[in-house]
């Protein structure tokens, strides 16, 4: 066998793993069942949010030490999906080394359609709303407000913005864009709920959830990260809110709110 192959693809699936926010035991287990293929005495793996280490090393063969650093990160489950399928089969034998590790450079996120990306966060808004006792003009303006963020999400997202930074820019067009509502709708709308429902889908409900199953799998460190991560961005969205009703408040509504 390939040794130096073997541990160059238990690296990429995970390294694209961890990059699409996969849990940090999700991916030593997955990188666990590739280097167990070699038949080794000893196979070590370390992986936590900003990198992933691993060796291999047996009687007859010296130690091979691997670590490869991660400092993008996000969620896209498909590519997750994905690798796990390669792996899955990799390790039932229906691949050959070779072919997983072809199969591993050419995985792609699924690409969806603009206008996909533009109706899933207004939709998610919507449903919060909804949940918060919207009113039907609450609604109204949360549909406007959600697709006036998917906009801005998706420019910040091809503009390459650095995501905390994004995150302070969507909420503070967030703010302005309920406050603007509020200015043409007056009292009919609520402006607490349109805000509310409007950032849910900024909200890191992901990074919590990983954090928590970090946490109790044993993986503190991972854990606390994540969980540090996660509330950092709470943090931005809460000060993009902030800026917004405070610096623009009374400009936009006139008195109103």
């Amino acid at each position: 066998m390939d040794y130096k192959l073997l541990m160059d693809t238990a690296m990429l699936a995970g390294k694209l793993m961890l990059q699409s926010g996969a849990e940090t035991y999700r991916v030593e287990d997955t990188m666990h069942h590739i280097l167990k293929t070699s038949n080794l005495e000893k196979t070590e793996i370390l992986v936590i949010m900003t990198g992933i280490s691993a060796s291999i090393s047996g009687e007859d063969v010296a130690p091979i030490s691997m670590a490869q650093r991660v400092d993008t990160r996000s969620t896209n489950l498909s590519v997750i999906e994905q690798i796990n399928h390669i792996s899955r089969r990799y390790c039932a034998g229906e691949l050959s080394l070779d072919e997983a590790y072809c199969l591993l450079n050419d995985v792609k996120s699924v690409t969806y359609p603009r206008w996909v990306s533009i109706l899933a966060p207004t939709g998610v808004a919507i449903g919060f709303t909804v949940f918060f006792d919207g009113t039907y003009y609450d609604v109204l303006a949360t549909i406007i407000v959600g697709i006036f963020l998917s906009g801005i999400m998706l420019a910040g997202k091809g503009a390459g913005i650095p995501d905390l930074i994004l995150d302070i820019l969507n909420a503070v067009s967030v703010g302005i864009a309920a406050l603007v509502m509020k200015r043409i709708m007056g009292d009919v709308m609520n402006l607490d709920t349109v805000i509310i429902g409007s950032i849910m889908p900024l909200v890191p409900g992901v990074a919590i959830t990983n954090a928590v199953r970090d946490t109790f799998q044993g993986d503190y460190i991972s854990g606390c990260a994540r969980l540090l991560e996660a509330f950092l961005k709470a943090a931005f969205v809460a000060l993009g809110i902030g800026i917004a009703l405070s610096v623009f408040g009374e400009f936009i509504t006139g008195g109103i709110v």
